[in-house]
């Protein structure tokens, strides 16, 4: 918190969130902004509020202590040997829940590199069974001489005198010689080997192997060329066309060909009529002259054509009708 001219300081944090009382004196610092008033002054602050002031507080109640004239700042120290010891605590708790995640052996030392769950580092020796958090001189004279033999090692590997270099551009001349003259070629942008099937034939018949491959596996027309591959990765028709673009473009080739032969198998489907007349349909395939009503509901009750007619009276009404036609002609 900036400092306001005229008003004492703020006492110090531990003493601030501490508790105790809801006053307490402090002794100022020697501040040269505090020109008007001389170091070690009585000041008083109020923890609740967070208030400063030099002027003794009405409701101050001043610690009385015959055999300690002092009493008035022990509130102060109490506060902040409070705090201190509360922090001290917590800390203790947090190292108590802490775990090693990871260790590390340093090399011709006894000593082990051991980190925290909380991230904390300390080092724990074999032999004394000593822990310290701070790095040992035997510790950090190895890593001293494991970083210099790994500088000269490096460095070493990186020399080259003239004859190595003959050598080396000897043997870059005879994979060069070997890569022109081999068949295959172990460039990353290469195409992917053809299968033997598949080398003798010209290019329509490639592209013939290949829409057929992509008709038998069945692919969605409605999916992407990455989404199908699965279904025709271990087809060896696959390699007719080693092209990827090309490859994407007889894929949507295919797909629009089979969603134009479902159309056009759509299209010509018989159109089934629908009934003008559901209920009588239904009285004239499960009526004959010995039904009953009762009977003709029990079998139809669940049939869309029996609840096509909305009321029993008017089922009814349709089933005495039909049922006279039918003993009129059974007759």
């Amino acid at each position: 918190m900036e400092f306001v001219p005229g008003r004492p300081p703020l006492p110090p944090p531990e003493a601030i969130i501490a508790a105790g009382h809801e006053w307490a004196v402090f002794l100022a610092p020697a501040d040269p902004q505090l020109r008007q008033h001389t170091p070690n002054e009585p000041y008083y602050y109020e923890r609740k509020n967070g208030i400063t002031t030099w002027i003794r507080p009405f409701d101050y109640v001043e610690p009385t202590d015959p055999n300690n004239p002092d009493a008035a700042l022990e509130v102060g120290r109490k506060w902040q040997q409070a705090e201190s010891e509360r922090k001290r605590h917590a800390a203790r708790i947090f190292a108590k829940q802490d775990t090693a995640v990871s260790q590390q052996h340093i090399d011709d030392t006894p000593w082990r590199r051991v980190e925290t769950k909380q991230n904390r580092v300390f080092y724990y020796n074999n032999d004394t069974k000593e822990s310290r958090w701070d790095q040992p001189v035997q510790v950090t004279e190895a890593l001293q001489a494991m970083a210099e033999k790994e500088k000269e090692q490096q460095a070493e590997g990186t020399e080259m005198n003239v004859d190595d270099a003959e050598w080396m551009l000897e043997q870059m001349q005879d994979e060069d010689m070997s890569d022109n003259e081999s068949v295959g070629t172990h460039d990353a942008n290469a195409l992917p080997r053809v299968d033997e099937r598949i080398a003798l034939l010209d290019k329509p018949e490639r592209i013939v192997h290949f829409k057929s491959m992509l008709y038998e596996a069945k692919v969605d027309p409605f999916g992407t060329w990455d989404s199908e591959l699965d279904k025709i990765a271990n087809d060896w028709r696959l390699t007719a066309i080693t092209d990827d673009a090309e490859r994407g473009d007889l894929f949507d080739a295919v797909c629009a060909e089979i969603i134009e032969r479902r159309n056009r198998e759509r299209k010509h489907e018989p159109l089934v009529e629908k009934s003008s007349d559901p209920f009588g349909e239904l009285l004239r395939e499960s009526v004959v002259k010995k039904t009953s009503f009762a009977k003709f509901c029990q079998r139809n009750l669940k049939d869309p054509r029996y609840l096509s007619i909305k009321t029993s009276r008017e089922r009814e009404k349709r089933f005495v009708k039909h049922l006279e036609s039918v003993v009129g002609v059974n007759k």
